[in-house]
Formats: structure tokens, C-alpha cells, sequence
């Protein structure tokens, strides 16, 4: 069983509600009034003063009554937010979530005044659009990650920027796989990936084999690679567990690596960059769509 929470707010408070939830567990929001609908540019502003109904949930035994609701209330006892707590089988969400999932389109402005069409990612049951460079195909389950949250989309970002030829590449967090399939798609030599949920290994492996790619997907935190060695590690997970791993995912890259990071806020980042100087790391670019942001890091590198 799940316990499902809906809510409906403004759009410029709902990804902050949502950072909070996911703090205790909640995954995969599924938005019934989504702003990002099958035409979504990524460089496209959001109206953010709309409201949007949305749901998320998180599994029974991980669900913690009090500490959800003192989060919600607080938002309701200031006219911020309605919501509604239920129970429903996986399954059943799984066919909704299925229901409301639109495809993703990533373009980006172009020198000549136009977009480069880089990636769509769709279920099989979407129209193949052939004019996109990229095509990714998922499974749309309960997995974090399908491109629809900003987060995602400003990985792939820093990832069509990269040089993945021949690069080992580890995927952390890496729920339905779409950071670790662009990796493949990009050139990388060997991509790994791994996910707390064994749902998400699972699906990650499905939509892998989806687009005739292969990834080693395993169970746990990047801690299951340990003594292996990383040319570019992809971390899209949350702030405390961003700061908690940080020696780990130090470990884990090679001298001359690249460290990608998102799933905080921009009022993070100087807790971020504060434990990444700890070990060396630099920021050498960041992105943003409000109120979420990523961060690319090296070493031997200025600080912006």
C-alpha cells in the first residue's frame, strides 16, 4: 500500500512543499493540472502564480503521520494549501500515474536565433518524433525521475554539455534511469547505476533495455561501488544526502572527474559548495529553474 497526499496550491510554492515531503521519503509527483504539458521547452519561464494540483506518495511503512502533517498544516493554517490523505494500492497508482504522463521535450536556443531539438523522452505508447537528436524511451512507473521535474532536466542540461566518450560513469540515485541512458547515449564507456528502492533498479534496467542500452543497476547508495572508479558521477538526491555523501562521491571520482549535482535549493548552494571545497571540488557552472538548481564540479578549477 501507498499512502497518497494531494494538494493543491500555487505553482510558485509547490516544488517547495515538495522538497519538504521528499525529505521523508515522498517520490513522483504526478501533477492532475501540470504546467508542463507535451509542448514543455526547458528555457521556457512558468507561470508560477497559477495554482496546480498535484499528488505524490510514499509507502506505507515509510509514511510518517505527524511529521507530514505538521508540514501541511503549516502551509493550510496560512490559507497556503488544501490537501487530502489516502491510501491506494501500488497498482492502481502506477495506472494513473501512467495516465498523466506526457512527453518531455528538451530545446535549447541556438546561435542562429533557433532551437536545437536535443531530447525527447516519451513512453512507448507516445509517437516516435524523429527531428529530436536524443530519444529516450521509458516505462513510466513509480521511479523518480522522468524528465517532468525541473531537476532531472537540469542534469540532462549539464550532460549535453559533457564529453562522455569513453567515460565510466555512475548514475547515484538514479531512479528510472534517464541520467544513466543519456550517459550510454552520449558515448560513455560503462555506465553503473544505483537506487535505495529496488523498484527503481528494476525500472532503470527495463527502460535500459528499452533503448537497447545496458547499465549494471544495483540496490543501495553509491557506497555498493566502492573501490571502483568514476569519470563522471551523476548525484540528482537531496541536499543532507548530497553533504552526507560528498567524501564518498570524492572516493569514488577519479583526479580529473566531474561531479554533477542537483535536488536542492538555491539557498543551499553555499552549504554545498562549503563541503565540496572540503575535498577539492569547485563549482564550474551552475543552472537554475526556480526553485531548484544543479551544480557542475571539478577540481583544479576557479570557483565562479
Amino acid at each position: 500500500m501507498f499512502v497518497v497526499v494531494r494538494i493543491k496550491t500555487l505553482e510558485s510554492l509547490a516544488e517547495a512543499i515538495y522538497y519538504q515531503l521528499a525529505d521523508l521519503g515522498f517520490d513522483a509527483i504526478m501533477e492532475e493540472e501540470s504546467p508542463y504539458s507535451e509542448t514543455t521547452i526547458i528555457d521556457s519561464a512558468l507561470d508560477t502564480n497559477k495554482e496546480t494540483v498535484w499528488t505524490t506518495s510514499v509507502s506505507e511503512e515509510e509514511y510518517n503521520e505527524k511529521e507530514v502533517k505538521e508540514i501541511l498544516d503549516n502551509y493550510q493554517s496560512q490559507n497556503l494549501l488544501t490537501y487530502s490523505i489516502s491510501k491506494e494500492e501500488k497498482q492502481n497508482w502506477n495506472k494513473k500515474w501512467e495516465e498523466n504522463f506526457q512527453p518531455i521535450r528538451l530545446e535549447y536556443d541556438n546561435s542562429k536565433g533557433g532551437k536545437d531539438k536535443k531530447c525527447i523522452i516519451r513512453a512507448d505508447f507516445h509517437a516516435a518524433e524523429p527531428n529530436f537528436e536524443h530519444e529516450i524511451i521509458v516505462t513510466p512507473k513509480m521511479s523518480f525521475g522522468t524528465g517532468h521535474h525541473q531537476t532531472t532536466r537540469l542534469m540532462l542540461g549539464h550532460q549535453f554539455e559533457m564529453n562522455h566518450h569513453d567515460k565510466i560513469v555512475l548514475d547515484a540515485g538514479s531512479g528510472t534511469g534517464i541520467l544513466a541512458i543519456m550517459a550510454a547515449k552520449l558515448g560513455a564507456k560503462e555506465v553503473f547505476a544505483c537506487d535505495i528502492e529496488d523498484w527503481s533498479v528494476e525500472n532503470s534496467l527495463e527502460n535500459a533495455e528499452r533503448n537497447n542500452l545496458k547499465i549494471d543497476s544495483k540496490h543501495g547508495t553509491a557506497k555498493v561501488f566502492e573501490g571502483q572508479k568514476f569519470d563522471i558521477l551523476l548525484a540528482n538526491i537531496n541536499k543532507n544526502v548530497l553533504l552526507d555523501e560528498m567524501p564518498l562521491y570524492n572516493e569514488l571520482l577519479n583526479e580529473t572527474g566531474t561531479l554533477v549535482l542537483s535536488g536542492f535549493h538555491h539557498t543551499d548552494i553555499k552549504d554545498i559548495q562549503k563541503r565540496a571545497i572540503e575535498f577539492g571540488w569547485h563549482i564550474k557552472k551552475q543552472t537554475e529553474e526556480t526553485p531548484w538548481c544543479s551544480l557542475r564540479l571539478e577540481k583544479n578549477f576557479s570557483e565562479l
